[in-house]
């Protein structure tokens, strides 16, 4: 009798390793590169820049402020002539002082003054943070100083500047926003607001303001009854 031989085939060994297979060449994919300083400027967000108008509201109260403050002040150290008494050194150092004092401060810390709270706007550095005090004294003192005496050139600036940026925002690298939903006393926080009809045509307007309310339909309705 013939046996038969089975013939096995060697098998590879078997490990508890699991093998390394090669992946198939992958496309290569670019990857999102992270954005560059410039894109996270605040020039290249949606903020809205505060105009000369609101700028200039906000100043006109800061100086109220600080003309009754100064004044209140003055008789103290023996001054009844009030802001910057030149007869007076001392007076006239602590005018100046407390002129610095109220735009440095509250800018710095808060990044607004009380006029800029009652117009809504606030100064930011280029990230839209509050700029801090260390930004706000060359803003505030040699920023300020170099705009004016330049035949307030530097100031006038903020009309034509696309920003509306000062020389002395354009020395801190500083802008002044818009901040919404934010202000003083409601009449006052409204009067540089835009129009509920600014994007309607006159012809709407017309229709608008002639349409009668309800009052006055109840009250014809009653005169007639």
């Amino acid at each position: 009798m013939t046996t038969s031989r089975r013939r096995h085939r060697s098998r590879p060994d078997q490990t508890d390793d699991p093998q390394i297979v090669s992946d198939p060449v992958r496309s290569e994919q670019p990857t999102p590169s992270e954005p560059s300083d410039e894109s996270k400027s605040i020039e290249n967000s949606d903020v809205q820049f505060a105009g000369p108008l609101r700028r200039l509201y906000a100043f006109a109260i800061d100086i109220g402020i600080l003309l009754m403050v100064i004044f209140v002040v003055g008789p103290i150290f023996g001054s009844n002539e009030g802001i910057f008494n030149i007869s007076n050194i001392q007076t006239g150092i602590i005018d100046v002082f407390i002129f610095l004092a109220y735009f440095i401060v509250p800018t710095g810390i808060f990044g607004r003054t009380i006029g800029k709270w009652v117009a809504g706007i606030s100064v930011v550095d280029e990230d839209g943070n509050k700029p801090g005090v260390a930004v706000a004294i060359p803003r505030e003192v040699v920023g300020r100083f170099v705009a004016t005496i330049a035949f307030g050139i530097g100031i006038i600036w903020v009309v034509f500047d696309k920003n509306h940026q000062g020389w002395h925002d354009k020395m801190a690298g500083t802008y002044v926003v818009v901040i919404p939903n934010s202000g003083g006393p409601g009449f006052l926080a409204r009067m540089f607001a835009p129009r509920e009809d600014e994007g309607q045509s006159d012809k709407q307007r017309r229709r608008r303001v002639g349409r009668p309310t309800v009052r006055r339909k109840r009250r014809s309705n009653r005169r007639r009854g």
